[in-house]
């Protein structure tokens, strides 16, 4: 018979390795249970792990393509808004046009109410969502419009001075013909709202809009500028009303210059419409778009989870067990540590 010796160095770490066994195994359990997913990746699905970080990537990139759709969403209302409020605020002006009797205290009524709409238009123009502004095209940190008294009031003054020999407001306006005038409305005037004069006196904006990636392989228009047509058109027929000094004019030459003004803003309510249909188009867009990555989203959680998760029972099942061990791991120490050869010599 062949006698074997453990001793006493041998029964006290035997324990003490388990009790680390144990605890590393408990926390890894623990973690499952807390996060519903294996502790280990990349031992549970060896070379499948690959297709689950290609999938998780894709999955974060439909997360962050879902999250700048909403600040571009975001946008697009503040501009819809802005367009809508723009579209109203001419609509205001033409009745007055209906509404006012001929006459030069009607006309200075008039005149001021077109002052009034150009500001108005200037503060939704320069509108911003918490630090871009929305009417800037790519140009979002300037700006986009100028207020009619802080620049271009003075150019359409100087060109009217130009043409007629006269200032606006002039009481010798009065002997302006309705030919020169005509004339003056189609030429000079007009050329104040083309590019150059227009992107140098009353827009800073940039023509180019942003354009969003709004899912994986699709991109849109998600703002607008200043330089758009429908813009130009507004502010000359309100600055045909508000800054040629109607009150001065004679009543012919006034009526053909109210009824420039007139054919221009019915013409602008029409392209500011158009514009809002192009930027409902984006919204809609951006909508399906979110729809179809839901979808996306749905089925690659769903596929993640079923190769990653955890099962939160067996989870549990194990922690209690690794628990029981882990205690009667604890008691066993204890007690080895007490013995001692000579309690038996």
């Amino acid at each position: 018979m062949e006698a074997n010796y453990i001793s006493t160095s041998s029964l006290r770490n035997q324990p003490r390795l388990e009790i680390i066994r144990l605890q590393g195994e408990l926390t890894q359990r623990a973690k499952e249970l807390a996060t519903g997913r294996v502790a280990d990746v990349g031992l549970s699905l060896g070379s499948g792990t690959g297709r689950m970080v290609a999938l998780r990537n894709e999955l974060a990139l439909i997360e962050t393509l879902t999250r700048s759709n909403g600040s571009a969403s975001a946008r697009l209302t503040l501009v819809q808004a802005a367009l809508t409020d723009v579209r109203e605020n001419v609509t205001s002006v033409l009745e007055a046009l209906i509404a006012l009797p001929p006459g030069a205290q009607s006309a200075n009524l008039l005149e001021l109410e077109g002052l009034s709409a150009l500001d108005r238009l200037a503060d939704r123009l320069n509108a911003s969502d918490g630090g871009s502004f929305i009417f800037g095209g790519i140009n979002t940190q300037n700006p986009p419009f100028s207020r009619f008294g802080t620049g271009p009031q003075a150019v359409v003054e100087a060109a009217f001075l130009a043409k007629f020999g006269v200032a606006v407001g002039d009481p010798a306006a009065a002997a302006i013909t309705t030919t020169d005038m005509a004339d003056f409305l189609a030429n000079e005037f007009a050329a104040l709202f083309d590019d150059p004069g227009w992107t140098t006196d009353w827009s800073a904006a940039s023509s180019t809009d942003i354009v969003s990636r709004i899912a994986v392989s699709e991109r849109v228009t998600t703002g607008t500028n200043a330089n758009e047509a429908a813009i130009r058109a507004v502010t000359e027929g309100l600055a045909m009303l508000g800054g040629l000094g109607l009150g001065a004019l004679n009543q012919e030459t006034r009526q053909v210059v109210v009824d420039a003004g007139r054919l221009k803003l019915g013409q602008a309510i029409a392209d500011v419409a158009a514009l809002q249909g192009e930027i409902g188009f984006s919204e809609n867009a951006i909508a399906e778009a979110n729809q179809r990555m839901s979808l996306a989203r749905d089925l690659l959680t769903g596929t993640i989870v079923a190769s990653e998760g955890a099962d939160p029972a067996e989870a549990k099942v194990h922690v209690d067990l690794l628990t029981t061990q882990l205690e009667m791991s604890y008691a066993l120490t204890g007690q080895l540590s007490r013995l001692s050869i000579l309690n038996y010599a």
